[in-house]
C-alpha cells in the first residue's frame, strides 16, 4: 500500500521535473513565437476552463485586449504583455507557461492556480504565485494580480 502511494506521488514529480527541463531547454534557445496576432495585447490568459472564460471577459469589460491560448507553448508575439492567468486544468502546464511569461516576456503581473494541492510544492519551489482551485474565482484572480500591479507601480 506505501508503494502504490509513493508511486503514485512520484511520476506527477517526475513528469513536472521532465517538464521543467525542457522548457529550460527551450527558453534557453530563445524560442520564437508560434502564434501572432493582430492586436496589441494587454494580458494572455492560458486554458479551457469556466475560470479562464470569467477572466476574459472581466478584463474584456476592462477595456484590456486579451490573448486566449489553450497550449502553453502557442507563444503570442506580443511584448506589451501586463498580465498573464495560468489557469489550465493541468499543473505542469501552469507552471511551464507561468516561467515563459516571466523568463520570456518579462510579465511581473502573473497568477497561476493550483488545480490539486498535492502540487503546491512545485509551484512554490518554481516560485510561482498561485491559488487553490477550490479558493478562488475570476473576480479574485483578477484582484489579485491588479493589486500586485499598483504595488509595483
Amino acid at each position: 500500500m506505501k508503494i502504490l502511494l509513493v508511486i503514485s506521488f512520484l511520476i506527477p514529480l517526475i513528469f513536472v521535473g521532465y517538464l521543467m527541463s525542457k522548457l529550460d531547454v527551450f527558453l534557453s534557445n530563445n524560442a520564437v513565437s508560434i502564434e501572432s496576432t493582430e492586436k496589441s495585447a494587454n494580458a494572455i490568459v492560458l486554458g479551457r476552463t469556466v475560470l479562464a472564460s470569467n477572466i476574459i471577459e472581466l478584463l474584456e469589460n476592462r477595456g484590456l485586449q486579451v490573448i486566449h491560448l489553450t497550449d502553453p507553448f502557442q507563444l503570442a508575439q506580443e511584448r506589451k504583455l501586463c498580465y498573464l492567468f495560468a489557469l489550465s486544468e493541468s499543473d505542469a502546464d501552469n507552471i511551464a507557461f507561468y516561467k515563459i511569461g516571466k523568463r520570456l516576456y518579462c510579465i511581473e503581473n502573473m497568477i497561476s492556480i493550483c488545480n490539486d494541492n498535492r502540487n503546491e510544492n512545485m509551484f512554490k519551489s518554481e516560485n510561482v504565485n498561485y491559488l487553490p482551485r477550490e479558493k478562488t474565482s475570476a473576480d479574485k484572480l483578477l484582484q489579485m494580480v491588479l493589486q500586485h500591479s499598483e504595488v509595483k507601480s
